[in-house]
């Protein structure tokens, strides 16, 4: 009977486990930030912004979405902000509950709705639902958005140097779930020809080598990943103790200047940078950079893995 009870009990504690609903945790002090954008063609962008300032137990609420696609979206019209723009804003004040939840009505000459507002763990929901009354209005549905953090200049610089060196590399889009064993082979290979050429290349019969070994340590330090799938692929031969290559310079080189961080959760960050070239820094940028990195500490040292890349040409 005793056994019977005890394994009775186990199945409930064990069921229990198995049904816990994630509890949010109600933000103390909502003054702060958050964003979140998406992609529009090649070269425009869709916003969502949400500002918010707490003065005792009330919260003035600001959310603006912002749209913009260039002309014929081309790049000449994005660098001169040439194209179709629209901007909707809807503000309030509030007193989130508990719970973290808060809503609002507001009506002007373009919108008439609610905007509820859901402070999650990484970051916070907003839905809107209301009557569009013209294409200034404010998209109804959710959004997600992440809340914009001050890393400090150190940090910003250090994030900007990780990620100059895939665009180094004229690497412009990369995915960690999808990446393969090619890349990681080809990567682990030019960054060292490119930064550690005297201390870990070496050269016999007009042929440059590097130690499988520098190979793994460089792809371990960027990707947070332990290689061991080595082999021959284009350009590289694999001798079974390291990769026997061709050199190749005078490509023009990127760098990457950071300068928007956002959290979002699980130690990861949504970078925002702009694309310039090395020889020129102090002209006008060559692109914008969007990317997700994975803040690491390794041996008391703080350091990122690359998870996302994407680089606008």
């Amino acid at each position: 009977m005793q056994k019977t009870l005890l394994l009775l009990c186990s199945l409930i504690v064990l069921a229990v486990s198995f049904n816990v609903t994630p509890v949010v945790t109600a933000a103390s002090n909502y003054n702060g930030h958050w964003e979140d954008h998406n992609s529009v063609g090649q070269y425009g962008m869709d916003q969502m912004m949400l500002d918010m300032k707490s003065k005792g137990s009330q919260v003035t609420i600001k959310v603006s979405n912002d749209y913009f696609l260039p002309f014929e979206d081309s790049r000449e019209s994005f660098k001169n902000s040439v194209g179709r723009m629209r901007s909707s804003v809807v503000n309030g004040t509030v007193v989130f509950n508990s719970k973290g939840h808060a809503s609002f009505k507001y009506k002007d000459e373009f919108n008439n709705g609610q905007m509820c507002i859901q402070m999650q763990n990484d970051g916070v929901k907003i839905t809107w639902t209301g009557k569009e009354t013209s294409e200034f209005s404010f998209p109804q549905g959710t959004f997600k958005l992440y809340k914009k953090v001050n890393v400090g200049a150190a940090e910003m610089k250090k994030l900007g140097t990780f990620l100059s060196n895939f665009t180094e590399l004229n690497i412009n889009e990369f995915d960690a779930k999808q990446v393969n064993n090619a890349e990681l082979i080809r990567f682990g290979v030019w960054h060292n020809y490119i930064n550690n050429f005297n201390s870990r290349i070496s050269t016999s019969n007009g042929k440059l080598y590097i130690s499988k070994t520098h190979v793994e340590a460089s792809i371990q330090k960027y990707f947070n990943i332990q290689f061991r799938n080595h082999r021959s692929v284009n350009g590289f031969k694999f001798n079974g103790k390291g990769y026997i290559f061709d050199g190749a310079d005078g490509a023009p080189v990127y760098y990457v200047r950071a300068h928007d961080v956002f959290d979002l959760g699980q130690n990861k960050l949504r970078v925002s940078g702009v694309l310039y070239d090395a020889d020129s820094p102090s002209t006008e940028m060559v692109s914008e950079v969007e990317a997700v990195v994975k803040k690491m500490k390794v041996q008391n040292k703080i350091s990122y893995a690359l998870v996302t890349l994407k680089v606008k040409r």
